[in-house]
């Protein structure tokens, strides 16, 4: 198997639980299931050559699993200089900005206490996740992403739009 395949492999499994995280009610079970869906992702990229991205996901990923446990604001800060210190230190071209602007954007939601704004700002960043993967050449990480828009939005829809049964 060539490692163009695997990585959609990963690439298609990662979508699955990214898409299961946006169905759930609790903040924690989102973000557990995002955290698969993270070191999923970091392989898939590893996969395509993509270490920048690569390396950003398992930042994500060590920064969903805390947001698990912690809303603590400061964390932003750590993750972000994180995020922007793996960024400078594997940047290959100026599709790693995208990148590193969508990883800033999903620390930003990992630590909001509120799952509405965390939903929110998630829906930004799968945009911008979808951008990058349409320039990256990954048709499954595109449609992974095109998904849990959709779900997200289904979710949100189901949990804060949706009029209360009378």
């Amino acid at each position: 198997m060539d490692s163009f395949v695997a990585s959609q492999i990963l690439s298609g499994l990662a979508f699955a639980s990214a898409v299961t995280s946006m169905q759930c009610r609790e903040r924690r079970t989102i973000l557990l299931w995002l955290v698969v869906a993270a070191i999923l992702s970091a392989g898939h990229f590893f996969l395509l050559g993509r270490n920048s991205a690569g390396t950003l996901y398992l930042i994500l990923c060590v920064r969903v699993m805390v947001a698990t446990h912690s809303t603590d604001q400061r964390y932003i800060l750590v993750f972000g200089a994180a995020i922007v210190a793996g960024s400078l230190a594997t940047y290959e071209n100026p599709l790693d900005i995208l990148a590193l602007i969508a990883s800033l954007v999903a620390t930003y939601a990992a630590f909001q206490s509120n799952p509405r704004r965390m939903r929110i700002v998630y829906m930004c960043c799968a945009a911008l996740w979808m951008v990058h993967n349409v320039l990256a050449g990954s048709p499954v990480a595109v449609a992974m992403e095109v998904s849990l828009l959709i779900s997200n939005g289904i979710g949100f829809w189901r949990y804060y739009l949706r009029a209360a049964p009378a």
